[in-house]
């Protein structure tokens, strides 16, 4: 049996679209975590932020993450920043295999501020907060992926391909 897969990346790298088409190649649900926010919160992401602010967020997001513990076959795509928390990485490697979507930091910027959707980018100089941020996780990521795939020049569906072929290398460390 193919293992989870959990999709880890900054802003723009396209863990939500790509997750749904790996989901569809696997078999799998697709579950993405900003969406369990949301729904657990019965508000929007920005609505959160703007409310809440980003503490209360992160807390919502680690109990999301943690009812997800000891779920099988699922495609779980997660905010750029869950893996800030070093309780949560260690709940990520639990969960399945950690893949890492990456892409040119260029390309990152210019599909994450497609939309006005990015709570963290509302500042008075986004680029900079945008790069500032995404050289800060960058380690992280590093860190806790089993596996990077680099989406720059890839489709949406070639990308969901890598993530698959990744996942099928190191799915063979679960046992089920």
């Amino acid at each position: 049996m193919l293992p989870n897969i959990v999709l880890i990346g900054f802003m723009g790298c396209g863990k939500s679209s790509v997750g749904r088409r790996l989901a569809g190649l696997t078999g799998h649900r697709f579950l993405d975590t900003d969406d369990l926010i949301a729904q657990a919160e019965g508000r929007s992401i920005p609505e959160i932020f703007a409310t809440e602010g980003e503490a209360y967020f992160r807390d919502v997001e680690h109990r999301v993450l943690s009812e997800q513990v000891g779920v099988c076959g699922v495609v779980l795509s997660t905010g750029g920043g869950l893996v800030l928390r070093p309780e949560n990485r260690e709940m990520l490697r639990r969960l399945g295999v950690v893949a890492w979507l990456d892409a040119d930091r260029e390309a990152l910027f210019e599909r994450a501020t497609r939309t006005g959707k990015r709570p963290l980018l509302q500042t008075d100089d986004p680029r900079a907060t945008f790069f500032h941020l995404l050289d800060e996780r960058l380690s992280v990521y590093r860190e806790v992926a089993d596996f990077r795939v680099d989406s720059t020049n890839l489709s949406h569906d070639e990308a969901a391909q890598s993530l698959l072929d990744g996942a099928l290398r190191e799915g063979r460390r679960f046992e089920y």
